[in-house]
């Protein structure tokens, strides 16, 4: 057995965690999908039909553009939004940060499987119009990924977002959100999601990650950006002969957790500051229901000490963690989910102090 294969056994066997929804079996996650009455009608094919279509006009509505397009994977769903908008403009430079999922997660695949170049604008913890004004070419597309993951679910301010709105409107460029956790975001904002989507031309939105689905997202924007879109869609294979576990999955998401973003927003800030009370333990201020811990030790030697409190407790605090550019510095996430009203905030900072009492005792 592998170790990421131990890992997973564990936090399986586990009965409490600290992230997320809970763990459940398959035959749990798709009784819940039969048990809905969207459930009841014949499978989509190809996307036409419920509960595909129900989903898409459902996810239009709610962030005021005119169509949404359900895709299986979201790389497919942006590499195509890339495209699709440096087509338009026959200009093929791409604005984002060099911290986004787009271009530090998915081994650089806009810029190997399309013309498309990136300008990396790093602006810290994210970037405004002044890394915009001093690009000094011209731009196809900026993207702008809220929040942004990779440096501790950051968000800009509200008129640092609006303010890169305005600038690319004003210059002709189209403003593209990655929204994965879009969903997660709009509590800090205090704005509904309409409001927020009209900052941009076109968004992605993620189904699995905060709305617990099966797999997919949505490609959203008008009609005429998504009919240009389809056709990079399909030659990226997101035409799957059926969608509907993926749909109900979602549809469930947005019934059952999009009401709650608000409560685990601030569940997060009370549990981030109960963790920051542990001696050694420093923690990124939340503005989402995510945030980052970092914590002394090396990813190892944490994560062989977490694997023992998870079977000692029963509880799984973090997946493995990351180094940082701090020597000795490991990063580990925390996204407040259901599963999180189990563990109390102080319980919480006691099992991260045992953690660090374990992991010092292995160095």
């Amino acid at each position: 057995m592998s170790d990421a294969e131990k890992r997973l056994q564990v936090k399986r066997s586990c009965t409490r965690w600290l992230s997320g929804h809970g763990e459940s079996t398959m035959r749990e996650r798709l009784a819940g999908l039969m048990a809905m009455p969207e459930s009841e009608g014949y499978p989509d094919v190809y996307g036409s039909g419920d509960p595909v279509a129900l989903l898409e006009r459902r996810v239009a509505e709610l962030l005021g553009k005119p169509a949404a397009r359900f895709v299986v994977k979201g790389v497919i769903a942006q590499q195509a939004a890339l495209r699709t908008w440096s087509d338009a403009s026959r200009i093929h430079t791409v604005a984002l940060h060099p911290l986004s999922h787009i271009d530090s997660d998915e081994l650089g695949a806009f810029e190997r499987l399309h013309p498309l170049r990136a300008v990396r604008l790093d602006g810290g913890r994210g970037f405004g119009v002044a890394e915009l004004e001093a690009v000094g070419e011209p731009l196809g597309v900026v993207t702008v990924e809220l929040p942004l993951r990779n440096a501790g679910f950051a968000l800009p301010d509200w008129d640092d977002l609006v303010a890169v709105s305005h600038w690319c409107r004003g210059h002709g460029v189209p403003l593209h959100f990655d929204g994965a956790r879009l969903w997660e975001s709009a509590p800090y904002y205090g704005r509904p999601l309409d409001e927020i989507a009209d900052l941009a031309d076109s968004l992605y939105v993620s189904f699995y990650k905060g709305l617990n689905g099966l797999a997919g997202c949505a490609l959203v924007g008008s009609e005429d950006f998504l009919a240009r879109a389809t056709p990079w869609l399909t030659r990226h294979g997101a035409n799957v002969y059926a969608n509907y576990p993926y749909a109900l999955s979602a549809i469930d998401g947005l019934n059952r957790y999009l009401p709650r973003m608000a409560a685990y927003r601030d569940r997060a800030e009370s549990l981030a500051h109960a963790i920051a009370q542990v001696r050694g333990a420093g923690v990124t201020t939340p503005r989402t229901n995510g945030f980052r811990v970092f914590l002394p030790g090396s990813p190892d030697a944490l994560a062989g000490a977490h694997l023992r409190l998870a079977e000692r407790t029963g509880t799984w605090l973090f997946n493995r963690g990351a180094t940082t550019d701090v020597p000795g510095l490991t990063a580990v996430e925390v996204q407040v989910g259901e599963a999180t009203e189990a563990i109390p905030d102080d319980e919480a900072a006691r099992l991260v102090a045992d953690l660090l009492d374990s992991a010092e005792g292995d160095r």
